[in-house]
């Protein structure tokens, strides 16, 4: 445990929100020494520019809200919170942008819903099944189904399985997963590797439960309790 000694996790969920400011501020710090940070990566990563900065802090916004409003995007019901994020990442929330991604969006749409071989369904199944486990468990392996091939989006896998994790974390009174200045060569080369896996039988079985294993664990070593903080009364 991160926060007063003796609470509930469904006690510290409900009075802790998200730091955004301590986010933010982390955010921009990574932006900042992006280009070494890149150079150091086993596979290049896009520019960080602002506007994906842009939007990947306003989905942790929405994520917070998902938290204080007591909305699970993993619900049958409450799905398209899920599908929100995606969303969010990579087109942010302003009407008039969104109409220009309006067919992007779509297309993302169906295959979250219907895709044969990995859609939200599977998600949900593998989230069901592992409800009991630790919370660095369930955000890692919601995070590596997300990203492993067949990807539940065509893009943004990686900010949206952010934003997921984010929200499982903290929903079970830990601090969200951000990404540091420190810790962005150990969060995505693992993720490249899961980028490159499949969930084939083979993935399944071997090499995926090793990923999300090593991912849980370093979740729980870079846990920040300073990105929440407690709500006001």
């Amino acid at each position: 445990m991160f926060f007063i000694s003796g609470e509930s996790e469904e006690v510290m969920a409900k009075s802790y929100k998200m730091n955004l400011e301590e986010i933010e501020t982390s955010l921009k710090q990574v932006q900042k020494n992006w280009e070494k940070i890149n150079a150091s990566l086993m596979m290049r990563r896009e520019v960080l520019d602002d506007t994906i900065i842009g939007n990947i802090l306003e989905g942790y916004t929405y994520v917070d809200r998902l938290l204080r409003k007591g909305i699970n995007p993993l619900d049958r019901y409450e799905l398209n919170h899920y599908l929100e994020m995606n969303h969010i990442v990579l087109c942010g929330t302003d009407p008039e942008r969104r109409k220009d991604f309006a067919e992007h969006i779509k297309y993302t749409t169906d295959r979250f819903y219907k895709a044969e071989k990995f859609s939200i369904s599977h998600m949900r199944k593998w989230a069901e099944n592992h409800k009991k486990s630790p919370a660095w468990v369930q955000a890692a392996g919601v995070y590596i189904m997300g990203v492993s091939q067949p990807q539940l989006f065509f893009e943004g896998n990686h900010r949206t399985g952010c934003l997921m994790m984010g929200y499982i974390l903290v929903k079970n009174g830990k601090p969200p997963f951000v990404l540091t200045v420190d810790n962005a060569k150990a969060y995505f080369d693992p993720s490249t590797v899961a980028k490159q896996t499949n969930k084939d039988v083979y993935g399944k079985l071997y090499k995926l439960p090793k990923i999300k294993r090593n991912f849980a664990e370093f979740l729980k070593a870079n846990a920040n309790k300073e990105l929440v903080r407690k709500k006001k009364k």
